[in-house]
């Protein structure tokens, strides 16, 4: 078993970013993965930084057209940028309030929102902006999603699931047995916590932001569950890096 590719979402519900090694911390998830996102006006993260549901923030099961912003993040200076169709650009500094009220505005115009709709870009406090707080690390085992493609009969792109860590060399679901367990990935312990549960987001195609394809339906007849992949807790820190090898310690 072998970790093929790492992928984090600097800010929650944007374009993922691909990294070759990253250094995890005990109950943490990876560097910078939703550390940021887009809250909505009036809700309760717009001025908490607190973790909340992400009925507080925009995100791709509502708002389609956010699968057509294409993004980047430059982890030594904090620039955000973004290009979206239109020719439109955006960019700032995302430790700064203008450089954060740029790209929330840039979204805003992109996605056709007044002032009174245009979202707050928010900095997490303690822990990013993921679904769950008691496992903020995901693994997806590609053999599971080649084995709903086969049932499905269509590509499914693992970025619709957005997690962190896509595994190889591993049976289809044997991940599912995982939970409760320790594994070891490259220098680092985790405890597996759950499954991941799915949410209608997994019918959005990432890039064109079309309802193209039934996962839930696809799960549920044909494996009698709607999860895909797992959630760990860092226990031990450490490095990964990408070809690391994977085993299931307990």
């Amino acid at each position: 078993m072998r970790l093929d590719r790492i992928l984090r979402y600097p800010i929650k519900s944007l374009s993922v970013e691909s990294l070759i090694q990253a250094e995890l911390t005990p109950g943490q998830g990876l560097p910078f993965d939703r550390k940021w996102a887009l809250a909505r006006p009036d809700g309760e993260a717009a001025d908490n930084a607190d973790w909340h549901p992400k009925s507080n923030f925009l995100v791709l099961a509502r708002d389609h057209d956010i699968a057509h912003v294409k993004s980047h993040f430059d982890e030594l200076t904090g620039r955000f940028s973004f290009e979206a169709p239109g020719g439109l650009h955006g960019e700032g500094l995302l430790s700064t309030e203008q450089g954060r009220s740029a790209i929330a505005g840039g979204i805003a115009k992109h996605l056709g929102l007044d002032e009174s709709g245009t979202p707050i870009l928010v900095e997490a406090k303690d822990i990013g902006y993921f679904d769950t707080t008691e496992g903020p690390v995901s693994l997806l085992n590609m053999a599971s999603v080649r084995a709903l493609e086969d049932v499905m009969g269509q590509d499914i792109d693992p970025v619709r699931f957005r997690m962190n860590l896509i595994l190889e060399d591993v049976e289809a679901w044997a991940e599912r047995e995982w939970v409760g367990k320790t594994i070891k990935v490259g220098d680092v312990t985790m405890e597996v916590s759950q499954d991941t549960g799915r949410c209608i987001a997994t019918h959005i195609n990432p890039d064109s932001g079309e309802q193209d394809a039934k996962v839930l339906h696809g799960l549920k007849d044909n494996f009698g569950h709607t999860n895909m992949g797992i959630y760990a807790k860092v226990i031990e820190g450490g490095s990964i890096r990408t070809g690391d090898s994977i085993s299931v310690i307990d």
